[in-house]
Order: C-alpha cells, then structure tokens, then sequence
C-alpha cells in the first residue's frame, strides 16, 4: 500500500492536524478503516489511538482510496470534538451492551 499525503492543516483551535490522502493498494479487497489508520500512524509518526479517519471513499473502477482524517494532541482532546459515531468508528469508544 501507498500513502500520498494531499493536503496538511494545522488546527490550533482544536488542537488536531488534518489532513487528505490518497492510499494505492493492491487487488485484494478494500483496506478497512483500521489498517489505514496503521498505514497514517507509521508514516506520520502519530500514535494510532489519536487518528479520527473521517472518511475513505474508492474511486471508481480504481484501486486508490480518498480520505480525510484528523490527527490529535491527546486522546481527551478526541471524545471532547468528536461526535460519539466517529468515536465507535474508529475504535476509540465501545457501546456498552445492554443486559
């Protein structure tokens, strides 16, 4: 898999990096959200707990992904910003079963 970094932004405000990418991989089936957020964590040197993966979306007819994601200072400053189904997307909240 390759990672092409698009576009950078720093967001003091809310204390994150954002950032749009483009990922080429082979023609096994679609990366899932998780090996990506990997593949970010390594290139970026970011720990994987602090990347939000916003959205992946394959372009047609092509083995290429287009995302956007955010990078964070710390792990409070994600449950503080994101909505609670960008948090159980990315693996950073569990739902609770109910008994």
């Amino acid at each position: 898999m390759n990672l092409k970094i698009e576009e950078t932004k720093e967001n003091k405000l809310l204390r994150r990096k954002e950032i749009s990418y483009t990922v080429e991989f082979e023609k096994n089936k679609t990366p899932s959200r998780d090996v990506v957020r990997e593949l970010i964590a390594r290139n970026l040197n970011a720990k994987k707990e602090l990347i939000i993966i916003d959205y992946n979306e394959q372009l047609t007819g092509l083995h290429v992904i287009k995302g956007y994601s955010k990078i964070y200072s710390t792990k409070e400053d994600a449950m503080l910003y994101e909505p609670d189904y960008e948090l159980f997307r990315n693996n950073l909240k569990v739902k609770e079963e109910k008994q």
